[in-house]
């Protein structure tokens, strides 16, 4: 069976257009990537005395009126003597990272932007637990040598004392075992850990997890090294199963760098092919939807050879120019398979020259919605990753964008049309997402799945949809009502011109 003659059971679920997965044709119409809003302007500084590094490895949740930060936050605290190391060589890092502790820190908003850092009183810093950290303990030898790349998420599975879940880089101090450890909250302040930790394997990135309803399990991605055929290794994502956040299985590589990457018409200036890493995943399956996955990989650009040559820096392992991280859109109907969208061009793009965001950007864990928009906050350094490690200091920013809106179904002026794959649904009215502007319009046909245009839902009886908004109501002479063809095997034929399309959504009455 055919995509175009398979059915999507899609219930009463969001349906959005990251792919062609629920289209069986288009004409004159094609897929666009939308990339947000972005301002450029930090929303988020390191104040404390304990961040004088705030990691770009963070998450926002919101929570009724508010909004939550977790984040990781390094402090420099040398012994007397020692200077900060700001030249850049490896010998530097080393030095840097030996004198600097990981902390998860906590600050709360009731707008998204201007935030607060409560004290807390839960970790002792300098003999006052007016603060706002969250861990490690000093006393806790489990988590004594700093928490990296934590992702904090809700559990909608677990019991109130287990309902969040996070996944954090840890180095056991007495053991010196590293790896991915899991803890446990009642309320997202006061974590022990959980599991059988640490789960080996590479993990100092963004290590994102998650609930999945559908598969009902937990879903990781982390960090994975790998080689190709010539001996070249590159960074990539891996994915990991557990059915109780406890007990893990590693399934392998998912994303990475292919042939098309590795051979970009580039100057290049390296014997190894490796010009591009996958620095972290981001991976979020998308709320209210069945099957719609999306990551906001962090691709790291090295084609050439080492910008700072003078600086001690070894040219193959440090990395090359740019020196750069952005950040693109990839999109999956399972979270295995995934293909990258706009052409594979950035999603959240570099800032302008000596802004806080225009040498490397990072996207957080899952965006948050907030009315009518998704705001996705990431994390930017004005220093590429060879420069001085000491240097970034790091701020986290906002990019805004259209709910749903990361890819759209686009009709030029002159118009196009879309055909849905087959589709049974339960609902009473169809919602659409779409942008008409002013001189634009959509019509939709219901159509039986043979294709044959059912009464009363015809082209001709459509009334056109003509304006802005997230939640269009289809008619077909002044009616909206659909239920009766629910549970039915239909099809959707949408006549467009001048717009954009996002999702579909049949939706009860009210």
């Amino acid at each position: 069976m055919t995509q175009s003659q398979q059915i999507r059971d899609i219930g009463g679920h969001k349906e959005l257009f990251i792919d062609e997965a629920p289209i069986a044709s288009m004409k004159n119409v094609q897929l666009t990537m939308n990339a947000p809003y972005q301002d450029h302007e930090p929303v988020f500084l390191p104040e404390a005395p304990w961040e004088y590094r705030i990691h770009p490895y963070a998450t926002v949740m919101r929570e009724g009126d508010t909004f939550r930060l977790w984040y990781l936050a390094y402090e420099w605290d040398p012994p007397r003597g020692v200077e900060l190391p700001v030249a850049g060589t490896a010998e530097d890092a080393r030095r840097f990272w030996a004198h600097t502790r990981g902390r998860l820190c906590y600050a709360e908003s009731t707008d998204g932007v201007h935030w607060e850092r409560p004290n807390l009183g839960l970790v002792e810093y300098r003999g006052s637990g007016d603060n706002n950290i969250l861990g490690p303990a000093v006393h806790d030898p489990v988590q004594q040598a700093g928490w990296n790349g934590g992702t904090v998420f809700k559990d909608p599975a677990a019991p109130p004392e287990r309902r969040y879940k996070l996944w954090s880089q840890i180095v056991v101090a007495e053991e010196g075992r590293s790896g991915l450890t899991g803890f446990c909250s009642p309320d997202g302040l006061r974590w022990t850990a959980c599991g059988n930790n640490p789960i080996p394997g590479h993990c100092d990135c963004l290590n994102v997890v998650f609930w999945d309803e559908r598969f009902r399990q937990y879903v990781g991605y982390s960090r994975l090294w790998t080689a190709d055929r010539h001996g070249d290794r590159y960074r990539a994502v891996r994915r990991l199963v557990s059915p109780d956040f406890e007990r893990w299985e590693d399934l392998g590589q998912v994303m990475g760098a292919d042939e098309v990457d590795l051979t970009l018409p580039v100057k290049r200036e390296r014997e190894s092919r490796q010009i591009m890493d996958f620095h972290g995943n981001c991976v979020f399956k998308y709320p209210g939807t069945a099957d719609a996955y999306l990551a906001l990989p962090e691709v790291w650009w090295h084609w050439s050879t080492n910008p700072f040559p003078d600086a001690g820096r070894d040219q193959e392992k440090m990395g090359g120019f740019p020196d750069t991280v952005d950040v693109q859109l990839a999109t999956s109907r399972d979270g295995i398979r995934w293909q990258r969208a706009g052409g594979r061009n950035p999603f959240l793009r570099l800032g302008p020259p000596d802004a806080g965001d225009s040498k490397m950007i990072y996207a957080f864990t899952q965006p948050v919605q907030a009315g009518d928009e998704l705001w996705i906050y990431y994390g930017g350094f004005r220093y590429g990753i060879s420069e001085g490690v000491a240097l970034k200091r790091g701020a986290y920013f906002r990019a805004r964008l259209r709910l749903d809106g990361f890819v759209s179904v686009d009709a030029p002026y002159e118009g196009g049309e879309l055909l849905t794959v087959p589709l049974r649904f339960r609902g009473e009215r169809l919602a659409l997402n779409a942008d008409t502007s002013a001189g634009g319009a959509i019509r939709v046909q219901i159509e039986d799945e043979g294709g044959t245009p059912v009464e009363g839902y015809s082209m001709g009886e459509a009334d056109e949809v003509n304006g802005n908004s997230v939640r269009h109501v289809a008619t077909w002479g002044g009616r909206a009502h659909v239920g009766e063809l629910a549970g039915r095997v239909v099809r959707l034929r949408f006549q467009m011109n001048g717009c954009k399309l996002y999702s579909l959504q049949f939706v009860d009455n009210g």
